[in-house]
């Protein structure tokens, strides 16, 4: 018998006896101990009870009363909770709905039934939101379930942003919210978020004099030093019964008093929150295969680089490629306010290929989870507006054929569904560029298919087209200078940079092509062209066509490169700097610990502290 048939004939095996079990049950055949509450009564059997509350196994297998006795008493427990209960321990079956979950829930702890609080608390922790889970953790930590009340108190400190405009944590005592105002966990990117909570906190209870007293002591908890001056001036004046107390107005003093008078005597500026601390990260993702690449850490790679360029420090995120097994490639990825995405191209046991969609979750999971999955394509642009996902162009496979496509589909993250077909470009393109400015995307540069017989089998393009969202058109914009592929993009200042790659001065005839140094700045206000500082070196961009420039705090960044028109498998591991105050390039860092081939480089928002350190 192979493991398949052996599975089988074990679930076979157990669903018969609890398919029996409760037959038995229902008729009273051979039921030795009866359960009362509520004054109903509830015919079981001790050995399915003690197989699944460790409760009921100590009562009856330590000498105790019950022991002997028919019946047992339970004064706590509901009549409907104990028949859901007993109905899981015999059928496997637990229906879960908001109206019971608490006291199902509570059931099952004192009962110390651990399975049915498992489901439980996986129910709860999936409808979790920031209007329930200030009360789920307090009633999670008064009941002992510590798990539960430690997964509430994450949530909670994770979205306190939200949870701050809830009416539910108005509700807390002055204990409980102090305690939760001391934390340095809270992701608020506003100290005054916590101001503003304490004062309409206190304006609710106004005329009660204790609770006054309790809010100024709340108010020793909010770090007056991070609030902004003229917030703190608006708030002294709408509030001013707690703001007059003696000891707040200690503290507000020197809060508003400006950073470059009497520095000595200035306050130690206090610790910011977790939420504060967010900084623009350059990633640097993928570089791993299935045996596993080494990393200049001494492990496998399955760790991504990160930078921070003001302090010039190193942090890793997990590669998005370990949330598949460590196989395939990263091909593309876009970052917006909300997400952070990568495009995997994947393929299964049939070697049918695919190209899955995969979103960083920072905030609960700290890994990446697949979002969608789109029929394969090579070459083409991966676009983000909002929530939508857009597919542009590239190679696809039609009739046995590779050819180079004009379509356009578009995913929607908060909708889902299906992949929608939008306007097609105006023309085939593979290798080409997108970026998003000002709610559009902006396709530049590629290649085109051959036309006539005479042409080259990849025509060079440096045409430059617009798309209009909401109104599902094209429009053509200005012509680059070069004709290019293979190059980086960013947008900085509301302007479009593209750099380096392979190409020809103007519009490509069947002219020679070089490894290019140039860079062209693009203004879609006036809509055109001029030339930036030429780039150190002639290079290209990644092996996957992606860009490997980024722009942090108004500067543009390249993040490794391969030099000259050959493809080494061994990226240039310098990291450069365009200022464009200076309009000079100049390199910041020589040996970044990306990989040796590296797949995309992303720009996001992130926290340090959520991030791997060397």
């Amino acid at each position: 018998m192979d493991a398949a048939e052996l599975d089988s004939a074990q679930a076979e095996h157990a669903s018969h006896l609890l398919m029996h079990l409760q037959r038995m049950r229902a008729t009273q055949e051979l039921t030795d101990v009866v359960l009362l509450t509520e004054g109903v009564a509830f015919y079981c059997h001790k050995v399915v009870l003690s197989a699944f509350s460790a409760y009921f196994q100590a009562m009856f297998t330590c000498g105790l009363r019950e022991t002997q006795g028919a019946e047992v008493l339970l004064r706590d427990v509901p009549a409907k909770c104990l028949q859901l209960l007993l109905d899981y321990m015999y059928q496997g079956n637990l229906p879960l709905d908001n109206d019971n979950i608490q006291a199902v829930a509570a059931a099952a702890f004192l009962l110390d039934v651990d399975g049915a609080f498992r489901i439980c608390q996986n129910h709860m922790e999936a409808n979790m939101d920031p209007s329930n889970c200030v009360g789920l953790y307090h009633w999670a930590r008064n009941m002992g379930a510590t798990g539960l009340a430690d997964c509430a108190l994450r949530y909670m400190c994770q979205h306190f942003a939200e949870v701050c405009e809830e009416e539910e944590v108005l509700e807390l005592d002055a204990q409980s919210l102090g305690s939760l105002l001391c934390s340095d966990d809270l992701n608020i990117s506003q100290e005054q978020v916590l101001l503003e909570l304490v004062l309409r906190w206190a304006q609710r209870r106004r005329g009660d004099l204790q609770s006054e007293t309790e809010a100024a002591e709340l108010l020793r908890h909010v770090r007056l030093e991070l609030v902004e001056p003229a917030f703190l001036r608006k708030a002294r004046r709408r509030n001013p019964i707690l703001l007059q107390d003696a000891e707040c107005s200690g503290m507000i003093g020197p809060a508003l008093q400006p950073a470059g008078l009497c520095e000595t005597a200035a306050p130690t500026r206090p610790a910011l929150r977790y939420g504060m601390e967010t900084t623009d990260l350059l990633l640097c993702l993928g570089g791993v295969n299935k045996g596993g690449v080494p990393s200049k850490r001494g492990g496998l790679a399955d760790l991504s680089f990160c930078f921070a360029p003001h302090g010039r420090k190193t942090y890793y995120i997990p590669s998005p490629l370990k949330a598949c097994g460590g196989s395939g490639q990263v091909t593309a990825g876009a970052v917006s306010r909300d997400n952070i995405l990568v495009a995997i191209e994947a393929e299964d046991q049939y070697r049918v290929k695919s190209l899955d969609i995969y979103r960083y979750d920072h905030v609960e999971l700290k890994s990446w989870v697949e979002v969608c999955s789109a029929a394969h394509r090579d070459m083409y642009a991966l676009g983000l507006l909002g929530d939508a996902v857009y597919i542009i162009g590239g190679q696809m496979k039609v009739n046995h054929h590779y050819v180079i496509t004009d379509s356009v589909v578009r995913w929607s993250l908060k909708r889902g569904g299906s992949w929608l077909s939008f306007a097609p470009l105006p023309l085939p393109l593979a290798c080409h560029c997108v970026v998003s400015l000002k709610e559009h995307l902006y396709v530049l540069g590629g290649w085109t298919p051959q036309q006539l017989p005479e042409e080259e089998p990849d025509k060079l393009s440096n045409r430059v087209f617009r798309f209009d969202t909401g109104k599902d058109r094209w429009t053509e914009c200005t012509s680059m200078r070069y004709s290019r592929y293979r190059c980086g993009t960013a947008v900085l200042n509301g302007e479009i940079y593209i750099l380096g790659g392979i190409g020809c001065d103007g519009q490509d005839r069947g002219q020679s092509r070089s490894c290019l140094s140039s860079l062209e700045i693009y203004n879609p206000d006036t809509d055109t062209w001029r030339e930036g500082p030429s780039l150190p070196t002639s290079l290209l961009t990644l092996r996957t066509n992606a860009s490997n420039t980024g722009v942090v705090g108004n500067k543009l960044y390249l993040c490794g490169y391969f030099k000259g028109a050959s493809r080494h498998e061994i990226i240039t591991k310098e990291i450069l700097e365009l200022d464009p105050a200076e309009n000079m390039w100049t390199v910041v860092e020589r040996r970044a610990a990306m990989h040796d081939s590296y797949d995309i480089c992303l720009v996001a928002n992130l926290n340090p502290r959520a991030l791997f350190t060397a």
